[in-house]
């Protein structure tokens, strides 16, 4: 009977399991060991590493990017302060060389008001007032202020400001001219006040 169980039991078919999922080989050591690593965790299969690994280096050149980006910005405001203030000392130059021009021009009005009060003379006031205008002028296009032209020429809207209109019944007179009110002024072709005119119109 012991005979006959143990043969029984030889003869019973062994059974051998393979694993073939192909993160198991490739986490065995060189020992042949696919426990978990020395820190006890589980690892991760290899690809899953391998994306996690490309996520972490994209977020870090991300992070580089908006770095870089903050530095550049910062650069920027501090160029354009710096821009700024050069160009209001420019302007506070540029003022103060004006200003120095015309204070002249404001001393001989006052004498020129000064000496008609004290002689009563109007014909003194007259020329007084005529040397300062003459003056102002001349400062005006020295630094490249221009009247604008408008007697005799064809209404532009552009440049004049229609005050008043009279009748014509000649054609080549429509939309002309006729009279300047207050004139107008151009800054280097750039318009600064446009002339008051009274233009002639085509009787219907």
């Amino acid at each position: 009977m012991t005979t006959e169980k143990n043969t029984k039991k030889e003869d019973k078919p062994k059974i051998s399991v393979v694993d073939r999922r192909h993160w198991v080989t490739e986490d065995e050591d060189s020992n042949g060991d696919s426990s978990p690593n020395q820190s006890g965790e589980e690892r991760l299969p290899s690809y899953v590493e391998q994306l996690k690994k490309e996520a972490e280096d994209k977020d870090k050149r991300l992070q580089e990017y908006i770095a870089a980006y903050k530095d550049k910005n910062s650069e920027n405001d501090e160029f354009r302060i710096r821009l700024q203030k050069e160009n209001e000392m420019r302007l506070d130059q540029f003022k103060a060389i004006l200003f120095a021009r015309l204070l002249p021009i404001l001393d001989n009005l006052k004498r020129a008001a000064q000496s008609a009060s004290q002689s009563k003379d109007i014909d003194s006031l007259e020329k007084g007032i005529d040397l300062v205008i003459n003056q102002f002028a001349r400062e005006l296009k020295d630094n490249g202020v221009e009247t604008v032209p408008s007697v005799g020429e064809k209404f532009d809207p552009k440049s004049h400001e229609a005050f008043l209109t009279v009748d014509t019944e000649d054609s080549t007179q429509d939309q002309i001219v006729i009279e300047e009110l207050e004139p107008g002024y151009r800054f280097k072709e750039k318009l600064i006040k446009a002339a008051k005119v009274k233009i002639a119109k085509l009787k219907k």
